[in-house]
């Protein structure tokens, strides 16, 4: 399997059952297929998902990543340098 998470597809399939994945988010196995077809995670969800990938070992899971995947494909986006993270 490749590395790099490129899509929303490949970010949920990174957790070997979707079940765990909506147990980790505290959400019901509905609400994660519903942001699995919408191809989007509420923000309130972030910290979740971020700690439960490094939890289980899952590489390339942080808050880039998911800016990245709900930018829409062919949005050419620069963020300025106080966006990213560094000076913190």
């Amino acid at each position: 399997m490749e590395n790099t998470i490129t899509s929303f597809d490949d970010l949920f399939t990174r957790w070997p059952r979707q079940g765990h994945l909506s147990t980790d988010l505290g959400v019901t196995p509905q609400h994660l297929r519903m942001m699995r077809v919408r191809r989007s995670v509420p923000v309130r969800f972030w910290p979740r998902f971020v700690a439960a990938a490094s939890r289980r070992g899952i590489a390339g899971v942080d808050y880039d990543l998911l800016v990245r995947l709900h930018i829409p494909e062919g949005t050419a986006v620069t963020l300025p340098p106080s966006c990213h993270g560094d000076h913190i």
